[in-house]
């Protein structure tokens, strides 16, 4: 799917910040960010928070409960041995086994989530809007179903070097 973007060109992530934090002010829609440099207050203010440790945790319970179960399940009700006098029951040595099996699935949960969040499935081409991007600039990608004449006033106003009008043939991914 093709749409039409407004890309405001930046030498400075400090002047791309100032453009991100007006930009969310005004309710645009901001698309993505591209640059060669991560910027941690950037990050703060052009994404929400993740989700992803709210998942973990409720992973990990739901491990726990179905493990414990299942080993109760499988000790006591299905197949239940008395060995050398010890009781059918014992959780000691199951918490090595509810432990490691929870950071398994949470493990294995989390990587199939990120990765269904951020669309880097295998086969996905990447979204190279210029050269650039990766070497001495930032780009500041923004949807053009806003007034793109404020959009590009706001951008200039906050130090853009330049501002490109382009089709980008964004793809579709999982829908998360």
């Amino acid at each position: 799917m093709s749409n039409k973007h407004i890309i405001g060109v930046f030498d400075d992530d400090q002047k791309l910040l100032t453009a991100v934090k007006n930009l969310t002010q005004h309710k645009a829609n901001i698309k993505d960010v591209y640059g060669p440099s991560t910027s941690h207050e950037l990050i703060k203010a052009f994404t929400r928070e993740s989700l992803l440790p709210f998942l973990a945790v409720l992973v990990a319970i739901g491990t726990i409960i179905g493990a414990f179960g299942f080993l109760y399940y499988t000790s006591v009700i299905d197949y239940p041995l008395r060995y050398g006098g010890k009781p059918l029951f014992s959780f000691p040595p199951m918490v090595v086994i509810l432990f490691f099996l929870t950071i398994l699935v949470v493990g294995g949960v989390s990587v199939i989530a990120f990765l269904g969040r951020t669309q880097l499935f295998p086969g996905k081409q990447p979204v190279m809007i210029d050269p650039r991007a990766s070497d001495d600039r930032f780009y500041l990608v923004m949807d053009q179903n806003f007034n793109p004449e404020e959009i590009k006033l706001w951008i200039i106003e906050a130090g853009a070097l330049e501002i490109v009008e382009k089709e980008i043939d964004t793809q579709t991914g999982w829908g998360f």
